[in-house]
């Protein structure tokens, strides 16, 4: 069946490892939406935080952010669908994380929030260049992030904690998860992200197709972490990247070669292209 719908992760599936997007995959990326398919970054990040070289690929009109809370039209600047949580949801989360002490960002409007004092505190853990780097650049400084929220009636798009030692982090996973009011995952092996209750890039995925009258069996989506399972479980052609986690590779239908060798224009390459 003919690919409509292109659905890529991404961190650790469309970039490398340094943050960079080859051109091979650039190109390809164009090649698939001048074939007639529907072609777009399905990210965690927020849409700020979508590196301009992606954006920027004639074709790509359509984003899906936030793990799936957002997803915006990019021609027209406008949302398209939305999976927010509630401001009583978003003053509670981020106040309970806040309380660690270590960097909590917050997504609303696109954009992203964080304490300076906290990114201060990552610093002194030692976190990877890129990350440093991309904090820096994507997110906005405030003194007080629960207040800044509450005192906006803030209705976030997604909470995400992006680098705490693992003695806090995996309690608070496991805290998070059992209290089942949240959508909790998390993209890499040292951050937890949390978005509203039955929020996914599953659900968003599930909204495009619709909306542009595409069989799922259609669509095909790219992946390798925690917060690509359900997308993949949605799209007919299930793409894990081979440095994916086990259960992603596991749900697939096809593993293709890793993030740092291109697997994003491999996939392509042999379902669309070819």
């Amino acid at each position: 069946m003919k690919i409509k719908l292109i659905a890529a992760d991404l961190d650790g599936t469309l970039l490398h490892d340094d943050k960079s997007v080859s051109q091979r995959t650039l190109s390809d990326l164009q090649k698939a939406a001048e074939a007639g398919c529907i072609v777009m970054p399905a990210t965690g990040r927020v849409l700020s935080g979508i590196p301009h070289q992606v954006l920027s690929v004639p074709g790509i009109s359509y984003a899906i952010t936030s793990n799936g809370a957002l997803v915006v039209d990019l021609k027209k600047h406008s949302v398209i669908y939305s999976s927010l949580m509630t401001a009583e949801e978003s003053g509670s989360i981020v106040k309970k994380m806040c309380k660690t002490g270590f960097l909590v960002e917050a997504y609303w409007n696109g954009t992203a929030y964080c304490e300076r004092k906290a990114f201060e505190r990552m610093l002194s853990l030692n976190p990877p260049k890129w990350l440093t780097d991309f904090v820096l650049k994507s997110q906005n400084f405030v003194d007080d992030l629960p207040n800044f929220i509450s005192s906006h009636n803030a209705q976030l798009e997604k909470v995400n904690m992006p680098y705490i030692p693992e003695n806090i982090r995996v309690p608070m996973y496991k805290e998070l998860r059992s209290e089942n009011k949240y959508f909790i995952c998390s993209s890499c092996p040292t951050n937890i992200e949390v978005n509203t209750i039955g929020c996914s890039k599953g659900k968003a995925l599930k909204v495009l197709c619709r909306k542009f009258g595409i069989n799922p069996d259609q669509a095909m989506a790219i992946g390798d972490s925690g917060n690509d399972l359900k997308m993949l479980q949605e799209a007919g052609v299930a793409v894990a990247m081979e440095n994916a986690e086990p259960e992603i590779r596991s749900t697939a239908n096809f593993v293709t070669s890793t993030n740092n060798e291109d697997g994003v224009a491999a996939a392509i390459e042999k379902f669309v292209l070819s």
